[in-house]
Protein backbone atom coordinates (compact mmCIF):
# COMPACT_ATOMS: atom_id res chain seq x y z
CA UNK A 1 0.00 0.00 0.00
CA UNK A 2 1.58 3.61 -0.97
CA UNK A 3 0.16 6.40 1.72
CA UNK A 4 0.52 10.16 1.39
CA UNK A 5 1.38 11.91 4.97
CA UNK A 6 -0.79 15.24 4.30
CA UNK A 7 -0.36 18.56 6.13
CA UNK A 8 -3.16 20.78 4.99
CA UNK A 9 -1.97 24.12 5.55
CA UNK A 10 0.96 25.26 3.44
CA UNK A 11 -0.52 22.32 1.00
CA UNK A 12 -3.82 22.22 -0.45
CA UNK A 13 -4.22 26.29 0.72
CA UNK A 14 -2.39 28.99 -0.07
CA UNK A 15 -0.96 32.06 1.27
CA UNK A 16 -3.81 34.55 -0.10
CA UNK A 17 -6.45 31.90 0.85
CA UNK A 18 -5.36 30.55 4.06
CA UNK A 19 -7.61 28.00 5.29
CA UNK A 20 -9.30 27.48 1.91
CA UNK A 21 -8.92 24.31 -0.31
CA UNK A 22 -7.12 25.68 -3.31
CA UNK A 23 -9.04 23.82 -6.60
CA UNK A 24 -5.42 23.40 -8.53
CA UNK A 25 -3.64 21.91 -5.23
CA UNK A 26 -6.66 19.81 -4.69
CA UNK A 27 -6.44 18.53 -8.42
CA UNK A 28 -2.63 18.24 -8.16
CA UNK A 29 -3.16 15.51 -5.25
CA UNK A 30 -6.01 13.54 -6.79
CA UNK A 31 -3.21 13.72 -9.43
CA UNK A 32 -0.86 12.12 -7.25
CA UNK A 33 -3.07 9.91 -6.20
CA UNK A 34 -4.10 8.56 -9.26
CA UNK A 35 -1.29 7.96 -10.87
CA UNK A 36 0.13 6.26 -7.91
CA UNK A 37 -2.81 4.02 -6.52
CA UNK A 38 -1.85 6.29 -2.85
CA UNK A 39 -4.14 6.94 0.06
CA UNK A 40 -3.68 9.60 2.49
CA UNK A 41 -3.28 9.84 6.00
CA UNK A 42 -4.10 12.92 7.68
CA UNK A 43 -0.54 14.48 9.42
CA UNK A 44 -1.64 17.83 9.72
CA UNK A 45 -2.20 19.38 13.40
CA UNK A 46 -6.21 19.80 12.10
CA UNK A 47 -6.26 16.16 13.85
CA UNK A 48 -5.07 17.15 17.27
CA UNK A 49 -8.31 17.95 18.22
CA UNK A 50 -9.40 14.02 18.01
CA UNK A 51 -7.05 13.37 19.96
CA UNK A 52 -8.09 16.03 22.80
CA UNK A 53 -12.09 15.73 22.68
CA UNK A 54 -12.51 12.57 20.41
CA UNK A 55 -14.19 14.79 17.73
CA UNK A 56 -13.20 15.40 14.68
CA UNK A 57 -13.09 19.78 14.26
CA UNK A 58 -15.14 21.14 11.75
CA UNK A 59 -12.22 22.20 9.59
CA UNK A 60 -11.41 18.55 9.39
CA UNK A 61 -14.24 17.20 8.42
CA UNK A 62 -14.61 19.17 5.97
CA UNK A 63 -11.59 18.70 4.30
CA UNK A 64 -12.12 14.77 4.58
CA UNK A 65 -15.69 15.36 3.09
CA UNK A 66 -13.60 17.75 -0.06
CA UNK A 67 -10.77 15.16 -0.37
CA UNK A 68 -13.75 11.46 -0.41
CA UNK A 69 -15.88 13.75 -2.71
CA UNK A 70 -12.83 14.04 -5.33
CA UNK A 71 -11.83 9.98 -4.92
CA UNK A 72 -9.15 10.64 -2.49
CA UNK A 73 -9.13 7.52 0.39
CA UNK A 74 -8.35 9.09 3.95
CA UNK A 75 -7.56 6.02 5.87
CA UNK A 76 -6.01 7.34 9.28
CA UNK A 77 -4.39 10.02 11.36
CA UNK A 78 -0.95 9.85 12.46
CA UNK A 79 -0.92 9.78 16.53
CA UNK A 80 -0.23 12.71 18.02
CA UNK A 81 3.81 12.83 19.45
CA UNK A 82 6.50 15.16 20.01
CA UNK A 83 6.97 15.91 16.47
CA UNK A 84 5.14 15.41 13.51
CA UNK A 85 8.79 13.26 12.45
CA UNK A 86 7.82 10.87 15.36
CA UNK A 87 4.18 10.57 14.36
CA UNK A 88 4.94 9.58 10.94
CA UNK A 89 7.36 7.34 12.10
CA UNK A 90 4.79 5.93 14.94
CA UNK A 91 2.37 5.18 12.13
CA UNK A 92 4.55 3.27 9.58
CA UNK A 93 5.81 1.44 12.29
CA UNK A 94 2.26 0.27 13.63
CA UNK A 95 1.18 -0.13 9.76
CA UNK A 96 3.92 -3.08 7.96
CA UNK A 97 1.37 -3.15 4.96
CA UNK A 98 2.75 0.62 3.90
CA UNK A 99 5.26 -0.55 0.96
CA UNK A 100 6.04 3.12 -0.20
CA UNK A 101 5.01 6.58 1.43
CA UNK A 102 5.61 10.31 0.53
CA UNK A 103 4.90 13.26 3.17
CA UNK A 104 3.38 16.56 1.62
CA UNK A 105 4.63 19.29 4.36
CA UNK A 106 5.40 22.57 4.78
CA UNK A 107 6.54 23.22 8.81
CA UNK A 108 8.76 20.63 9.55
CA UNK A 109 12.22 19.30 8.62
CA UNK A 110 12.15 15.68 9.27
CA UNK A 111 16.04 14.32 8.82
CA UNK A 112 15.03 10.61 9.25
CA UNK A 113 12.56 11.11 6.74
CA UNK A 114 14.03 13.10 3.84
CA UNK A 115 14.30 10.94 1.66
CA UNK A 116 10.59 10.80 1.60
CA UNK A 117 9.37 14.34 2.19
CA UNK A 118 8.06 16.89 -0.20
CA UNK A 119 9.06 19.72 1.74
CA UNK A 120 6.72 23.07 0.56
CA UNK A 121 7.78 26.87 1.18
CA UNK A 122 6.11 27.95 4.97
CA UNK A 123 2.40 28.90 4.29
CA UNK A 124 3.66 32.06 5.88
CA UNK A 125 5.75 33.09 2.88
CA UNK A 126 4.08 35.71 0.86
CA UNK A 127 4.32 33.97 -2.33
CA UNK A 128 3.49 30.24 -1.25
CA UNK A 129 0.69 28.43 -3.68
CA UNK A 130 0.84 25.57 -1.70
CA UNK A 131 1.00 22.09 -3.81
CA UNK A 132 2.64 23.23 -7.34
CA UNK A 133 3.03 20.80 -10.25
CA UNK A 134 6.75 20.67 -9.44
CA UNK A 135 6.06 19.65 -5.96
CA UNK A 136 3.32 17.15 -7.76
CA UNK A 137 5.78 15.65 -9.71
CA UNK A 138 8.52 14.59 -6.92
CA UNK A 139 5.76 12.99 -5.03
CA UNK A 140 4.83 10.79 -7.64
CA UNK A 141 8.40 10.07 -8.44
CA UNK A 142 9.10 8.88 -5.12
CA UNK A 143 5.86 6.81 -4.65
CA UNK A 144 7.00 5.12 -7.33
CA UNK A 145 10.29 4.15 -6.03
CA UNK A 146 10.49 0.38 -5.03
CA UNK A 147 10.71 0.03 -1.28
CA UNK A 148 10.20 1.74 2.13
CA UNK A 149 12.82 3.44 3.46
CA UNK A 150 12.38 4.22 7.20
Amino acid sequence: MKVIFLDFNGVLDTHENMDVINEDNLLRLKNIVCQTDSSVVISSSLKSSFYRTGKLSPKLIELINELETNNIKVIGFTPNKKTREEEIMSYLNRHKEITNYCILDDDYEMESLKHNLVKLPSQMNENQVGLDDESMNLAIKILKRSGRSI
